[in-house]
């Protein structure tokens, strides 16, 4: 899933005349000065315990660097200091739902508004929150909002251009991108996401831009180089050389590979606890397909356009991919844990009242929605936790999509993934993917066999692409839902995207996608080899 950027160089709110002599550590932390920001809000707390702006510029200050809750902390500290801006409520609004409660999110973005924020941080901060929620027609005003005010805030635009993408609008989104990279040249990101939404020929293509942003890069920037090196690989899949997409993809991974570590031994504890869980708990078999339409698998494997198909349907919405689940059941074992893919969330499953996490979810889930239709939930690996969701969820569903191992494997390793989203790291390595693969598969035949039919649905990618009503029809009826035949003309549905298919889905069903792997058959052999060890080559 793509994600709004964010920079601090925009924090300069309508300061009262006690914030003023603090305004310094606000240029600073826009400059990335984090340790003198630091040794400035300690400064000012210890002069003054009841400066609240020193506890917002703090909390941003640890948001940054992915510390929500200490940043949480900060930011209620502020606001019980009197701090008067809307600014506050953004970034808790922010906090909230990087740590998955939407609910006390929505209520600090209400606040947010009811202020009436005039700074374009703000304003763009308070974007990417709704984005966060998939309301991204109301980021996109937002947004606009903020660029008007800051004509010269490449960000600003940057983020303009992603909730444009996800509306569809790709004129909108190519020209905001345009416009950031008009502003900062540098700006790698833009540079890329500009790159990866157009078609290129061998008479018009990115490869001069990309091969100067490539050369002037900071050679320690791992994410700036992967996000290059797949906008790389997209003019050269576009222009057809296979062996040009591998080589910058691997190039781009590499620098991955030498920063970060693998989770080679967390990701086969995921699966070991999965395989248990379902084991210990036993779902109902006989209820009611009323509730929530939980479509799981691996990323790029149908998973959005199955979430596309379904939301046509007058009685079901998309409520994204949603990381809720997983975040309540923590919640609900009372535990604080870093991250919601492990084998110790996993496990908490057989620790807790599902009934009560199960309560929340929807609660949670519905109050993003604000509507008591029927909802899809489309976070693939949520797989993981089927046997924990259908106890908690007598009335929900779960579909799961297979696909080819080998184009399992090439999809995901095509994919531009953030490197906050560890639950992926696998995709940066082809041997690390190829068994993550293949433990997927092993796990999800497991699942098929100690899960109810009923509720368990296995759907192969390539049956509902060359066979589409008659999947679509099994698939309706096993969600409990009349046939419709909007659910066949799924592309006209004009709901956003959050998602890399963005562009896919607003087309008419094509088998193009099937088999693919076998024009990169000879660039693949590290993950050729592990899946015929597996068992999964013919």
């Amino acid at each position: 899933m793509m994600s709004d950027d964010h920079d601090p160089d925009g924090v300069r709110a309508n300061l009262d005349q006690d914030f003023i002599p603090f305004h310094q550590a606000r240029e600073l932390l826009g400059k990335k000065s984090y340790q003198e920001v630091h040794s400035i809000c300690v400064e000012m707390i210890d002069q003054n315990p009841d400066y609240a702006d020193a506890y917002y510029v703090l909390g941003i200050l640890f948001y940054e660097h992915h510390d929500f809750r200490n940043a949480l902390d900060l930011f209620e500290r502020a606001v019980q200091k009197g701090h008067p801006e809307p600014g506050v409520h953004a970034q808790l609004a922010r906090c909230y739902l990087a740590l998955s409660r939407p609910q006390e999110a929505l209520a600090h973005i209400e606040m947010a508004t009811a202020r009436n924020p005039e700074d374009s941080y703000t304003l763009s901060s308070l974007g990417a929150a709704l984005s966060r929620l998939d309301r991204h027609e109301e980021a996109v005003e937002l947004h606009r909002k903020a660029t008007e005010l800051a004509p010269k805030d490449a960000f600003g635009f940057f983020n303009l251009g992603s909730s444009l993408q996800f509306l569809g609008d790709f004129d909108g989104a190519k020209a905001a991108y345009e416009t950031a990279l008009q502003i900062a040249p540098e700006y790698l990101k833009a540079r890329a996401y500009l790159t990866l939404i157009k078609t290129h020929t061998r008479e018009e293509n990115d490869l001069p831009a990309l091969q100067d942003a490539w050369e002037k890069r900071h050679p320690r920037d791992a994410e700036g180089g992967l996000q290059i090196a797949h906008a790389f690989a997209k003019v050269y899949e576009d222009l057809g050389e296979p062996k040009s997409v591998m080589t910058w993809l691997d190039k781009g991974k590499s620098l991955v590979r030498e920063v970060i570590p693998n989770r080679r031994v967390q990701d086969k504890a995921s699966f070991k606890a999965a395989k248990a869980l379902s084991l210990t708990l036993k779902p109902d078999v006989d209820t009611i397909a009323d509730g929530p339409i939980f479509i799981t698998g691996l990323p790029r494997t149908g998973t959005t356009l199955t979430d596309r198909i379904l939301s046509s349907h007058s009685q079901v919405v998309s409520a994204g991919e949603r990381t809720e689940f997983a975040a309540c059941l923590q919640r609900g074992a009372q535990q604080q844990g870093k991250h919601v893919l492990d084998a110790q969330t996993i496990s908490m499953a057989t620790e807790v009242e599902l009934s009560s996490v199960g309560a929340v979810y929807l609660d949670d889930v519905k109050a993003i929605l604000n509507t008591s239709h029927r909802f899809t939930d489309k976070l693939p690996l949520n797989v993981f936790f089927a046997p924990a969701i259908l106890t908690a969820l007598p009335s929900a569903r779960m579909i799961c999509l297979r696909r080819h191992p080998v184009d399992s494997v090439l999809s995901v390793y095509r994919q531009l993934f953030a490197l906050s989203a560890i639950e992926y790291r696998c995709a940066h390595d082809l041997q690390d993917l190829a068994n993550f693969v293949a433990d997927f598969y092993e796990l999800v035949e497991h699942l098929s066999e100690t899960l109810p039919a009923s509720r368990f649905r296995i759907v192969d990618y390539e049956t509902l692409a060359t066979e589409p009503e008659t999947e679509i029809r099994q698939l309706l009826e096993f969600c409990g839902l009349p046939f419709e035949e909007a659910c066949l003309e799924f592309q006209k549905n004009r709901a956003p995207v959050a998602t890399a298919s963005v562009a896919q889905v607003r087309q008419p069903m094509y088998t193009s996608s099937i088999a693919r792997w076998e024009r990169y058959k000879d660039h693949l052999g590290p993950a050729l080899a592990v899946l015929n060890d597996r068992g999964l080559l013919d």
